[in-house]
């Protein structure tokens, strides 16, 4: 979701570089909203309106102002009534926290404890 449109070029690069496949084949499959009416929105109003539907994924995957920065450290929140605290994860990797988690295959705090100083998901290697 993007809550931030001040730089369009950085925010097609991100969502360019979260729906491509790496190099295994693997991608994020993830719905896109791209909707002026979100603009500046915080991440708990965003999660509130995301928990009140019916249906919704486990995760959402925010890009914010934050994440327009090099490497797009896209804010990952929990949809989930345990309420977990927020991380960071950059875009080139955000397919294995889509997949393993929306598969149950890996959980939360998996990716949380592996987070760097900034509180930013890099990956496992």
């Amino acid at each position: 979701m993007r809550t931030t449109f001040g730089n369009e070029d950085a925010w097609m690069d991100a969502l360019s570089t979260v729906l491509s496949e790496n190099d295994d084949g693997f991608r994020a499959y993830v719905k896109v909203v791209d909707d002026i009416a979100w603009d500046q929105v915080g991440w708990e109003q965003v999660r509130q309106a995301a928990m009140a539907g019916n249906e919704h994924a486990s995760v959402l995957f925010i890009v914010d102002s934050v994440a327009l920065e090099p490497g797009h450290p896209i804010q990952v929140i929990d949809l989930s009534t345990e309420s977990r605290r927020p991380f960071r994860c950059i875009a080139r990797e955000l397919w294995g926290v889509d997949n393993n988690l929306s598969i149950a295959n890996m959980d939360w705090q998996e990716f949380a404890d592996r987070t760097d100083g900034g509180g930013v998901f890099r990956g496992f290697a």
